[in-house]
């Protein structure tokens, strides 16, 4: 996914600081086979970030402290979509858009990702 500039130094500052954790799991099935990631952003013992403790922490304290309504209209699903929106409002390709989101092809919705 394209970044402006300015983020990509901040995530470069961020990596300096906090390497990336490796960690591999079975990727679509508990018996799968075992795929290798590194993460950007872990929870405070190095561990992947769990969305709920996320969405409970820092997602809806922020639109709190933003007098945004908390909910699925500003759930972080719906930021994707916003996000998607405003690429395609752009000009950005649906063929981009659909790599970007991790999808198979541009027809594919949320939820058939890569394999």
């Amino acid at each position: 996914m394209p970044l402006p500039q300015s983020v990509a130094f901040a995530l470069a500052a961020h990596l300096k600081r906090h390497p990336a954790t490796r960690i591999t799991l079975p990727w679509k099935t508990l018996d799968g086979p075992p795929v290798t990631a590194s993460l950007l952003f872990t929870g405070p013992a190095g561990l992947p970030l769990d969305r709920n403790r996320f969405n409970d922490g820092v997602w809806r304290p922020a639109l709190r402290a933003a007098s945004v309504e908390t909910g699925r209209d500003n759930g972080m699903h719906a930021l994707r979509h916003f996000y998607t929106s405003v690429l395609l409002d752009a000009g950005e390709s649906i063929k981009a858009l659909s790599e970007y989101l991790g999808h198979y092809d541009p027809a594919s919705h949320c939820g058939r990702t890569r394999t």
